[in-house]
């Protein structure tokens, strides 16, 4: 049976517990509105697919918190986050301010959307370091944390792929690398 996201609220319950379908209804509904406006910024089909992945990680991260509410139609929503990272992106890149961005936060809806936005650029960050990081931290302690974190891997299974006597020794090596990502991660993160 296939759930009805005829509302914004359906589409962001079933964004909240994971559906595949509620994130193709909301790319489907919102990618082509935000693909004409990118167009006529000058974007690219390649920028506007970036900016709503960026968006629906936005949206993703806003569906699962209990507090948030929406209080505009998901379109405005939607709109005003692809428009403040498109905007953000545009200055970073040409160091550029854009008198738009300001307008929106004395909009009539009186909605802010830095908070969100601003959350998700320093989690995206994070991530760029932490990449870093593991890209330093070199073989296997990298792959092996991979195993374990990104793709779900058992110790039982680690203890196989990476020929280790038993999943506790998988799982010592694991924490010994960790520990070094760790070390390396806030190393390269400490300010000048």
């Amino acid at each position: 049976m296939k759930k009805d996201f005829s509302t914004d609220t359906a589409l962001l319950e079933g964004l909240a517990l994971g559906s595949r379908e509620a994130a193709v209804e909301i790319y489907r509904l919102y990618r082509p509105m935000l693909a004409k406006w990118m167009k006529s910024k000058g974007g690219k089909d390649e920028d506007t697919d970036d900016i709503f992945q960026d968006v629906l990680m936005v949206l993703l991260d806003k569906a699962k918190d209990p507090e948030f509410c929406l209080t505009c139609k998901l379109s405005t929503y939607l709109f005003a986050i692809s428009k403040r990272i498109w905007y953000k992106k545009l200055q970073q890149d040409a160091n550029v301010f854009y008198p738009d961005m300001e307008d929106e936060e004395d909009s009539p809806t009186g909605m802010h959307y830095d908070d969100d936005i601003n959350g998700f650029l320093a989690k995206e960050a994070q991530f760029g370091q932490l990449a870093s990081a593991l890209v330093k931290l070199g073989e296997p302690c990298s792959s092996l944390l991979k195993a374990f974190y990104f793709q779900n891997k058992g110790m039982q299974e680690i203890a196989q792929v990476f020929n280790y006597t038993n999943p506790e020794n998988a799982k010592n090596q694991k924490y010994k690398c960790l520990m070094r990502l760790r070390k390396i991660f806030f190393e390269q993160n400490v300010p000048a």
